[in-house]
């Protein structure tokens, strides 16, 4: 079954201070998607959004921020995001995104082993859906 994915944006800053910029991958592969998202530090490259159209502003565009052992993961503008339900710690402000504005969720929203990232993102990527990701373990 051919993934529903038709676009993969990794969005790429430089330590110099220089312009950001942003790779696109049309029709990526699984092996695209997973090196793009442990290639993420956090500052030179803490984006990435899969995206099941070629619209730049379509509102279901999967979003992976972070990197360097934390993300988070959300739909652009839509209503899902991960939160760890089971989470009994304190809730505190987390910011990701070191390189410019940055992107401010909570700590049951963060995510800290790359594996459980990657399944969550393969399920997304597999199925272009949000139903069942929070089924993901």
């Amino acid at each position: 079954m051919a993934s529903p994915i038709r676009e993969m944006t990794c969005v790429r800053y430089y330590r110099d201070g220089g312009h950001w910029d942003k790779e696109r991958v049309v029709l990526p592969s699984w092996s695209d998607v997973e090196a793009a998202v442990r290639r993420m530090d956090n500052y030179c490259f803490p984006i990435v959004h899969l995206n099941t159209t070629e619209d730049e502003e379509e509102e279901s565009i999967f979003n992976i921020v972070g990197g360097d052992g934390r993300w988070a993961l959300f739909q652009m503008m839509g209503e899902w995001k991960y939160t760890d339900r089971e989470y009994q710690g304190e809730i505190d402000e987390e910011w990701l995104w070191e390189s410019d504005q940055g992107y401010c969720c909570e700590t049951n929203e963060l995510l800290t082993d790359v594996e459980k990232v990657l399944r969550i993102v393969r399920k997304y990527y597999d199925t272009g859906s949000y139903d069942e990701l929070d089924t993901v373990g």
